[in-house]
């Protein structure tokens, strides 16, 4: 059981004292850490961000741990972090992770630091059959271990300073267990054969962190709700929206706390509206900016109006035969997963599913799609193929 002693500001573990992480902000004792780190050969990393509290999320907080002690790195005091893209790109050190997608994701963002050698242990997790594999429950499932978790520490700011000794045993508690629970899960896994499984799931994290999604239409097209006004709403919209933008930088907060989309959406439809009757738009906003909101919607409203481009259908509603065979694919999928005591959506791709039930002379070029697997395709596209032409349609 993980205890938290506020007064002694230590971590222990029933009975046992766990070292308390130490704190690096500065960049001489950055160097100096950074550079013993770089000889272990596996490290436990996660990061705490502040995105629910800027404009533009940014990483606040680096959590590192190795076998013998674990630290907390503040990236808002030490400004030279290369020695850190350096270990996240040495392959022959493994880095240990809980849902590393995120993280590393921020790392490429912010830094230009891509991670190999990942061992994810959330992946790991599922392949083991949770369903919900937070932290905190599988460290406990797997290690007996609870660890500090909050929801009002998980939403808090953490660019703010000093961190409180909540907080930082609340952060450290995130690494200090995950090089025990991936020894743990590695065995489980290679005892039931997935070891290789989890390793191509692993680098197809790895590559998605330098992936940046690209979207073909402004921003405002998709805000929820705006299929449903004209073109002349939609013009207000759009000004509302780059206003709300313009506004959430200068302050820097997210958009939603500027004016959340229901807002936009009214002001959209109801232009006329005086400002203090707009559902959820604030007092104090409608005060300050006021004049600002009138000005953008008048914009929207004297302008041309705006048509969004229809979204070209993905294919026709599915025929019956097609339906059938859908249903088939997805029984098979759902029966092996319980054999295996899996998600059924680790099978196979329910997308590579569908493309098979449209088009059943597409299976050769299925076998190759990039959403399959190499160890799915090993493991099961045999009995996939048998489940598919033994369906009657």
């Amino acid at each position: 059981m993980l205890c938290y002693n506020r007064s002694a500001e230590r971590i222990c573990l029933g009975g046992t004292t766990v070292q308390q992480a130490q704190q690096i902000a500065t960049q001489e004792r950055w160097d100096k850490v950074a550079d013993s780190l770089a000889s272990f050969p596996e490290l436990a990393i996660d990061t705490e961000s502040n995105s629910m509290h800027a404009y533009r999320s940014r990483i606040c907080l680096i959590q590192i741990a190795c076998s013998d002690a674990s630290y907390l790195v503040d990236p808002l005091a030490v400004r030279d972090l290369s020695a850190l893209g350096h270990i996240l790109q040495d392959s022959s050190i493994t880095k240990v992770m809980h849902g590393a997608d995120y993280d590393i994701r921020c790392f490429y963002r912010e830094y230009g630091f891509e991670v190999s050698g990942l061992f994810d242990t959330e992946t790991c997790a599922r392949f083991q059959g949770m369903l919900s594999p937070n932290l905190a429950a599988v460290i406990k499932a797997y290690l007996d271990v609870e660890i500090p978790k909050s929801r009002r520490l998980q939403r808090s700011d953490w660019a703010l300073r000093p961190l409180s000794v909540e907080a930082t045993a609340y952060a450290a508690a995130d690494v200090q267990h995950l090089i025990a629970l991936a020894a743990k899960l590695r065995r489980l896994l290679r005892e039931a054969g997935r070891l290789d499984w989890v390793a191509e799931e692993f680098g197809r994290l790895e590559a998605a962190g330098q992936v940046t999604q690209e979207h073909t239409e402004p921003a405002y097209f998709r805000v929820k709700g705006c299929d449903r006004l004209d073109p002349q709403q939609m013009a207000v919209l759009k000004e509302l929206f780059e206003l709300r933008e313009a506004e959430a930088e200068r302050a820097d907060v997210p958009p939603y706390r500027i004016m959340g989309n229901d807002v936009l959406l009214f002001l959209a439809r109801e232009p006329h509206t005086a400002l203090e009757n707009a559902p959820g738009l604030s007092p104090s906003l409608a005060r300050r900016s006021g004049s600002n909101i009138r000005s953008a919607i008048q914009k929207g409203l004297r302008g041309p109006g705006l048509k969004r481009e229809p979204r070209p259908r993905r294919h026709q509603p599915p025929s019956k035969d097609v339906q059938v065979r859908l249903q088939g694919l997805k029984e098979w999928r759902t029966g092996k997963g319980a054999a295996l005591a899996l998600d059924p959506a680790l099978i196979w791709p329910a997308i590579s599913l569908e493309r098979l039930a449209q088009d059943p002379k597409s299976w050769n070029e299925e076998l190759g799609a990039a959403e399959v697997r190499s160890w799915q395709r090993r493991e099961f596209a045999v009995e996939l193929e048998e489940a598919f032409h033994g369906i009657s349609v």
